[in-house]
């Protein structure tokens, strides 16, 4: 069996419960809230950090807030009980803390059902409290250590694919061999995927970056993919123009290119060709001023 080396983020989580330990001793009653909430915090980038913590805070004040007020009515009634998590469930879809609704209904069955050696009161104030110390860390460290790099890792997804394009003109075009396709549609669903960070980061990157020339950069990643797509979709016999078979041969350094030639036929495949070219110039010009 292989064994995977430590990725940052799950170091980074090891980090921030170690100091959550240290500071949940000196300062809350149980350190073990704070270390879950601290391992919820630290996420991929700072901005879903920030939006996992926050959402966390926020469950556990309403679910501290319902437990309270209904415990005043009766304790550890069963009817109660079941209203409460129906409130605790229903405010959270309210408020959209969805994902704070386990929080929440933990929080509200801990006081209601007695389970704590405090008064209500005072375990959804420590409850809250070592939650956001909690949070607090997680979202620090992961802000200040080793965040990582999404604008060099989209960059290299742009040579990703301009590599894969290269290798479709040379596969399919010059040898007529097979392309894999769907390596290429990998590429850019991961590069969607670290633009989407990107964006998360914005507000936190001390990098200057220009948005929208990486958003012209996706849109000529995803047209080249449309017309690889539709060339792959095209089964009959094709002929290539004199003019793809100029630029071919030129891009390629090539004497002769083994392609029937015909100006009227295969107009479609000609098309689809000559924008990929075109397209993979402007990917190659953008790759080369990064």
């Amino acid at each position: 069996m292989k064994l995977e080396k430590v990725g940052m983020r799950t170091f980074k989580t090891g980090l921030s419960v170690a100091v959550c330990v240290v500071l949940g001793s000196m300062i809350v009653q149980n350190p073990f809230y704070s270390t879950i909430a601290c391992v919820v915090s630290v996420q991929d980038t700072v901005k879903g950090s920030l939006k996992a913590g926050f959402n966390r805070v926020k469950g556990t004040i309403l679910g501290g807030i319902i437990g309270f007020l209904i415990v005043l009515i009766r304790p550890g009634d069963a009817l109660l009980c079941g209203l409460g998590v129906i409130i605790t469930i229903y405010l959270c879809n309210m408020f959209k803390l969805n994902k704070a609704v386990v929080v929440a209904c933990v929080t509200f069955l801990s006081i209601h059902l007695g389970v704590i050696n405090s008064s209500p009161a005072e375990y959804s104030f420590f409850r809250v409290l070592d939650t956001s110390i909690g949070v607090v860390v997680g979202v620090f460290i992961n802000y200040i250590l080793a965040r990582p790099d999404y604008l060099d890792n989209t960059k290299n997804d742009f040579q990703s694919i301009e590599k894969l394009t290269k290798e479709f003109l040379e596969l399919k075009i010059l040898n007529k061999g097979s392309f894999n396709i769907k390596e290429l549609e990998k590429e850019i669903k991961k590069v969607e995927g670290s633009y989407s960070k990107l964006i998360d980061e914005l507000d936190y990157s001390r990098d200057d970056i220009d948005i929208e020339k990486i958003e012209e950069t996706i849109i000529i990643c995803r047209e080249i993919y449309f017309h690889i797509q539709s060339i792959e979709l095209l089964d009959k016999k094709l002929y290539l123009s004199k003019e793809n078979y100029e630029i071919l041969r030129e891009i390629y350094e090539l004497e002769e290119i083994a392609w029937d030639l015909d100006e009227s036929k295969s107009p479609v495949f000609n098309y689809h060709l000559r924008k990929i070219i075109e397209e993979a110039e402007i990917l190659h010009t953008i790759n080369n001023n990064n």
